[in-house]
């Protein structure tokens, strides 16, 4: 691939607290913010706390002229079991320096990081549709465009689409799967009529028993083998930013679904979907209620305008369902995920309200 000529004054080096200001300069300059997800208004004390933030499978790279940091590009390494094979990374360049080899002095020593010391297969980004130059710029490092995600950030008086894009390294032997999720070995005959409800604390054990269904686990991005511990940090303790149902027959969990609300303030009409059904309720309308009341949840109290999910290609099932309550493909993420002893692409889906 022919990557631009490397700009000999330009330093790359990890992130230092005395970069705060200078960073923050970059960041808070307006036209910077039409190309992030920030607001211009953000402070010092946050890009202070930003650098003093250690966060796991994280590298922070700046590049710096004549001593004045004049750009950054975070690498963050994704700590999901079945996701280590992929990171993500961010860029941006102060406005007086765009056009002069920053950007690429940056993504060369990212990439450098991630093919060489961290040996990840994918990296993603997104990136406004409106910044052609800096789509040109990830695609002379190898980025391809995998979907544009509508109106996901608004920003600037306007809503904003962002493209994800996503460079695949050392793929070429690997198979994706195309097989669908075998069916469940048999069913327990049940004519309980199913109530969609808030989460419970007794109904722990039954979303934990539905959480590590290897079946469910092929769907999802769950491992059969959870620490019960791990699990109620993570799904114990309720959080104001999820909203949770569960799908109940009797005092029997068969199903959970939960919308996170995304709290970035240029993103906060949106928020992402997540669902499991235990296998023993597959084909019995449990998905459906479960999407009914997620869906009238976002559209009829926290007034949402986007409300989006992945899915593995290989799960025709989910995503025929996701289609009748108005989701549409956006977009394909390849090699997204690995398990059940496969490699899975994932669609990612959207549906919209109020097209003005």
């Amino acid at each position: 691939m022919n990557q631009p000529k490397a700009n000999p004054r330009i330093i790359v080096r990890s992130v230092r607290p005395e970069d705060a200001a200078d960073l923050h300069a970059i960041i808070s300059h307006p036209q910077v913010a039409r190309t992030l997800i920030h607001l211009p208004t953000m402070e010092l004390a946050e890009t202070e706390a930003w650098i003093a933030r250690k966060t796991p499978g994280r590298y922070r790279l700046v590049a710096e002229i004549d001593g004045r940091v004049v750009g950054s590009c975070p690498l963050t390494h994704n700590q999901r079991p079945r996701m280590q094979h992929s990171g993500r990374l961010g860029l941006m360049v102060h406005v007086d320096y765009w056009g002069q080899g920053v950007g690429s002095a940056l993504l060369a020593a990212v990439l450098e990081l991630a093919d060489n010391w961290l040996n990840l297969r994918r990296m993603e980004l997104e990136v406004m549709t409106h910044n052609a130059a800096a789509t040109h710029l990830y695609e002379k490092f190898g980025f391809r465009s995998e979907g544009i995600r509508r109106r996901a950030v608004f920003g600037d008086g306007q809503w904003q689409d962002e493209m994800v894009m996503a460079r695949l390294r050392d793929t070429a032997g690997l198979q994706v799967s195309h097989t669908p999720p075998p069916p469940p070995p048999g069913r327990v005959p049940d004519d309980t009529p199913v109530e969609i409800r808030a989460v419970r604390p007794a109904d722990l054990p039954g979303i934990y028993a539905i959480l590590t269904h290897p079946l469910v686990d092929r769907t999802t991005l769950q491992l059969p083998w959870q620490d019960w511990m791990a699990f109620m940090d993570r799904i114990g303790t309720p959080r104001p930013e999820v909203n949770r149902v569960v799908a109940a027959a009797g005092e029997k969990v068969v199903g959970m679904a939960s919308l996170h609300h995304d709290q970035n303030p240029r993103m906060n009409h949106s928020a992402g979907l997540g669902m499991s059904v235990h296998p023993d309720y597959w084909g019995r309308g449990v998905g459906s209620q479960l999407m009914a009341a997620l869906l009238d949840l976002a559209d009829n109290w926290l007034h949402l305008q986007r409300v989006d999910l992945q899915v593995n290609t290989d799960n025709p099932a989910a995503i025929h369902l996701y289609e009748k309550f108005g989701f549409v493909i956006e977009g394909t993420c390849r090699f997204h995920t690995y398990g059940d002893g496969r490699w899975a692409d994932s669609h990612f889906m959207a549906r919209l309200r109020h097209s003005g």
